[in-house]
């Protein structure tokens, strides 16, 4: 059994795209998984795991430390990560906890629990109208390195723009979705997943798929989350898929199975 990262953006190759029954994958993106791991839990990681790397590890991004699949030693320095219960930023957690990075993170009341158990250290409901004092509060007098923005919406945009104003500084911002408002100090880099098995970052998606993936799922040090949402088997479901996916779930993965 093994966790692929489809491709075909990158080739505009279809035999390497998703929601067909044998996607062709490059070796580079596939890793194997223990055997009680279900696929069904499995599929969650793999786009979540180039997406997140992308974002943290590569250069010209937040360049961190690579993740240790054990116990990893401590940076002194914070990241932020907005969306801690979605899928990019449930396994930007765990990474950049294996990092040894103190993770801050933002989810509703109800997630935090489910943010805490992946590695979070600290936790803010980004419904609340003081969040970003809140995290300006906690972010100060630390080595606060980067961000990353795994919702990439108005509100999440709107948010963290005011959130390096109100600390003034200049800092890393990766997000999933391009913004089209940059200015001088809030430009956040818009994340390619298979960015990491190109050059210059090759040496990423190396360490990440050759070495981290298959110890840290082995050891539990990684974790298949959030937790699968299967809504339908077959291609014919895809759609519906999709359709649950916009009206928007929380904590969870949809998935389909084939």
């Amino acid at each position: 059994m093994t966790p692929r990262h489809c491709h075909g953006l990158m080739t505009g190759n279809p035999s390497n795209s998703g929601f067909q029954l044998y996607p062709v994958v490059t070796e580079a993106l596939a890793a194997a998984i223990p055997e009680n791991l279900s696929f069904e839990q499995a599929v969650v990681l793999p786009l979540a795991i180039s997406t997140a790397c992308a974002g943290l590890y590569q250069k010209e991004y937040l360049n961190l430390p690579l993740p240790s699949a054990n116990k990893a030693e401590p940076t002194g320095q914070t990241v932020l990560i907005w969306g801690g219960a979605s899928s990019v930023g449930a396994t930007a957690i765990q990474l950049a906890a294996a990092s040894g990075l103190t993770v801050v993170t933002t989810a509703s009341t109800g997630n935090h629990g489910f943010v805490k158990s992946l590695g979070a250290d600290i936790v803010f409901d980004y419904r609340s109208s003081t969040v970003v004092q809140d995290i300006a509060t906690a972010l100060r007098g630390t080595k606060f390195v980067g961000i990353y923005d795994s919702i990439a919406e108005e509100k999440s945009f709107a948010a963290l723009a005011d959130l390096v104003e109100t600390l003034n500084i200049s800092i890393p911002v990766a997000s999933v979705l391009p913004y089209d408002k940059p200015t001088a100090t809030f430009a956040p880099k818009y994340v390619l997943a298979y960015a990491i098995i190109q050059e210059p970052n090759h040496h990423v998606g190396e360490w990440i798929w050759g070495k981290f993936v298959p110890e840290a799922l082995a050891n539990g040090r990684l974790q298949a989350k959030p937790d699968p949402f299967v809504v339908g088997t077959g291609l014919k479901d895809i759609q519906n898929a999709l359709d649950i996916q916009k009206r928007g779930v929380s904590a969870k993965k949809v998935v389909v199975t084939l």
